[in-house]
């Protein structure tokens, strides 16, 4: 007799959820998200609840009326040009703007280095306006009638007839316009120069800048008052500023007056030539 082939069929094990366990998870799921807006719903409600009690206890709090607002400039700023700027008056509340917001708005002026505002409860703002102070003309790459002027920290201010007589520094490559930082390290020099020679004792009294010349790539040239021309090393400046003014001193103690000095010369003693 023929056998009878029998066929196995394949079995696929697999693990089946339920209906209960399917709405158990349903329902779990859906409570995870109630309690996840309503703790959403919490933290906005707080959070509504303390700019309401802000608003009530202090920037629609009449207490806070400013009833003096005290200015000070320490430079030519008129009040009312600060007023102005900072939007601020008598009758204001004090706490309607922030004192980084007043801030920031003072600051887009270039010719503003800092501010200090101090609110003295219950009724009195403090702003005093630091102006940026100039240090020299500038020459970019714009061919301008007047030259910019620039502060010891490199910012561009707008030009002033009354300071015409700053030192001037030319051959900037890079372009300047109010209001912009200057980076390039030549600039940073120059102004370095500038000041070590206003804040040594020693040196300013021999030493009179009339101009900074960066065109040179090996060295910077300085133009004094009196007509020398120096040569100037972008390295070792007070040593060589030093140099310079015993130079000068020792010339001028011998009846003779400095044409040209290069102390780019690594040397005891420099060339020096003499009108």
């Amino acid at each position: 007799m023929a056998r009878k082939k029998t066929r196995k069929k394949l079995v696929v094990k697999g693990k089946r959820r339920s209906a209960p366990e399917i709405s158990i998870w349903v329902r779990r799921s859906f409570s995870i998200i109630v309690v996840m807006l309503m703790l959403v719903l919490l933290v906005m409600g707080v959070s509504k609840g303390f700019q309401w009690a802000e608003r009530k206890l202090l920037s629609e709090n009449p207490r806070f009326e400013i009833q003096q607002l005290v200015v000070e400039c320490n430079g030519k700023l008129t009040e009312d040009f600060i007023r102005e700027i900072s939007q601020l008056n008598e009758g204001q509340n004090l706490f309607a703007m922030t004192i980084q917001e007043v801030e920031a708005k003072l600051l887009e002026v270039s010719r503003i280095e800092s501010v200090y505002i101090e609110r003295d409860l219950p009724s009195t703002l403090i702003l005093r306006v630091k102006e940026r102070h100039p240090v020299a003309r500038l020459m970019g790459k714009s061919i301008l009638r007047y030259p910019f002027l620039v502060d010891r920290f490199g910012v561009v201010l707008p030009f002033q007839r009354s300071l015409s007589d700053l030192p001037l520094i030319r051959g900037l490559s890079e372009e300047a316009r109010p209001g912009k930082r200057l980076s390039h390290r030549d600039i940073e020099f120059a102004l370095r120069v500038i000041a070590s020679i206003e804040n040594m004792a020693n040196v300013n009294q021999y030493i009179q800048l009339d101009e900074i010349n960066l065109t040179h790539g090996d060295y910077i040239e300085l133009t004094l008052k009196k007509g020398a021309e120096v040569r100037l090393p972008r390295f070792s400046l007070n040593p060589k500023l030093n140099k310079l003014a015993t130079v000068i001193k020792i010339a001028e103690g011998h009846g003779h007056r400095v044409k040209w000095v290069d102390l780019t010369v690594d040397s005891v003693k420099v060339p020096v030539r003499y009108f």
